[in-house]
C-alpha cells in the first residue's frame, strides 16, 4: 500500500512523521517482537474479501471461507497476540470475545455521529482497530488510528493481512503528534483515552488544532460520578491502572472542552461501568474489571468511586 504521507504531502509534516516512525519501527524489529511479526507474515494465505463492519462483531470471511483445519490454525495463531481487547470481530468463523465489548460503546453513539461519507478520521488510542473497522461501513476518504502501543499496532496488521485493502491506516505513536496533522482531519475519535495523558487540556487543544474548522470530536471516557466540575487525581492508581491521571466529572470535562475553544458542546449519555463492558475472556485471560472495581460497595480497590462512561461531542469553531 502506498505510504498517505505521499497522498497528503502538501498538508502533514511527512518529515517529521518518517522521524517518529523510527523508534517504534526499531521497537517492533527488535528480538522481542520477531515471534509476533513471523506470525503475522504467515497470515498472507488468508485474505477475506466477504466482510460485514456493520454489524456488532466485525467479520472478515464467512465460516465457509476455509475448513476446520484452516480455522483451528489461523485460531492459535491469533491467539499469538493475545492480549486482545477491544472487539469482538468474526474472522471466518472465529468468534473473538475480547476484553472489551467495543460495540457496546459504539452502540451508544447512535444517533449522535455525523456522516462520515468522504471524510478524514482520525481514531485516537486505536488499539486493534475495531471502531476503525466499524467506521468503514460508512465510506470515508482516509481513517488513520495512533496507538503508542506496539502489540495493539501489531494487531491491527495482523487483522488488516486478512481483509481486502482499505482506506486505513495506523501510527504508532501518542495523541500529541497530532501536531504534525494541522487542519487535516474532519472527525476525530478520542474513546477511552484522555484520562491517561497528564495534560488533558494541552491535549484537547492539540486535537482541536488538527480539525478542520467546523470539524467534530467525539469524546467518550471515564469520569466519576457528580455534577461538581471536578476530577479525581489518584495516587498511584485507578482501579489497578497506572499512568491513570484525571478522571473527570461530566461538567469538568465540558469546562476543559471549552479552554480548548471547542464549541457546540453536548454530554449525551453516561452509564455506570461493568463486568459486562470489560471482563476476561479466552482473548484476554488476565486481570480485568471484576478484579478492579467491588461492584458491592461501587469503589475501586484503591477506595475511589468506580468509574461511569461518559458521552460527548464537540465542534471545532467554523
Amino acid at each position: 500500500m502506498t505510504d498517505y504521507l505521499e497522498h497528503y504531502k502538501d498538508e502533514i509534516d511527512g518529515d517529521a512523521v518518517r522521524e517518529l516512525r523510527k523508534e517504534p519501527t526499531r521497537i517492533m524489529n527488535s528480538k522481542g517482537n520477531k515471534p509476533y511479526l513471523e506470525l503475522i507474515e504467515q497470515l498472507t494465505n488468508y485474505q477475506f474479501t466477504d466482510n460485514d463492519f456493520s454489524q456488532k462483531a466485525v467479520r472478515f470471511g464467512q465460516k465457509g471461507s476455509i475448513n476446520d483445519q484452516e480455522r483451528a490454525q489461523l485460531k492459535e495463531q491469533l491467539k499469538g497476540l493475545i492480549p486482545w481487547r477491544k472487539g469482538p470481530f468474526d474472522i471466518a468463523g472465529i468468534e473473538m470475545d475480547t476484553e472489551w465489548r467495543s460495540d457496546y460503546k459504539w452502540d451508544m453513539l447512535e444517533g449522535y455521529l455525523p456522516d462520515m461519507k468522504g471524510q478524514r478520521i482520525c481514531d485516537i488510542g486505536a488499539n486493534s482497530g475495531y471502531y476503525m473497522y466499524r467506521m468503514l461501513a460508512d465510506d470515508p476518504e482516509f481513517i488513520l488510528g495512533m496507538d503508542p502501543t506496539i502489540k495493539y499496532y501489531l494487531q491491527f496488521q495482523a487483522l488488516q493481512k486478512l481483509t481486502a485493502p482499505n482506506c486505513l491506516h495506523y501510527e504508532a505513536f501518542g495523541m500529541e503528534h497530532l501536531v504534525h496533522y494541522p487542519k487535516f482531519f474532519d472527525t476525530i475519535f478520542c474513546m477511552g483515552i484522555l484520562y491517561h495523558h497528564p495534560d488533558p487540556v494541552g491535549i484537547l487543544r492539540i486535537i482541536n488544532q488538527s480539525m478542520k474548522p467546523g470539524g467534530n470530536l467525539i469524546i467518550e471516557s471515564q469520569a466519576i460520578p457528580g455534577d461538581d466540575h471536578v476530577a479525581l487525581f489518584p495516587d498511584d492508581t485507578y482501579a489497578l491502572v497506572k499512568g491513570t491521571y484525571f478522571v473527570p466529572t461530566a461538567n469538568c470535562l465540558i469546562n476543559w472542552l471549552k479552554k480548548a475553544k471547542f464549541v457546540d458542546i453536548e454530554f449525551f449519555k453516561s452509564h455506570p461501568m461493568s463486568s459486562n463492558d470489560q471482563r476476561k475472556t479466552e482473548w484476554m485471560p488476565f486481570r480485568s474489571y471484576e478484579d478492579f472495581v467491588n461492584e458491592e460497595t461501587g469503589l475501586t480497590v484503591e477506595g475511589y468511586p468506580a468509574p461511569i462512561r461518559i458521552y460527548l461531542r464537540a465542534k471545532k469553531k467554523a
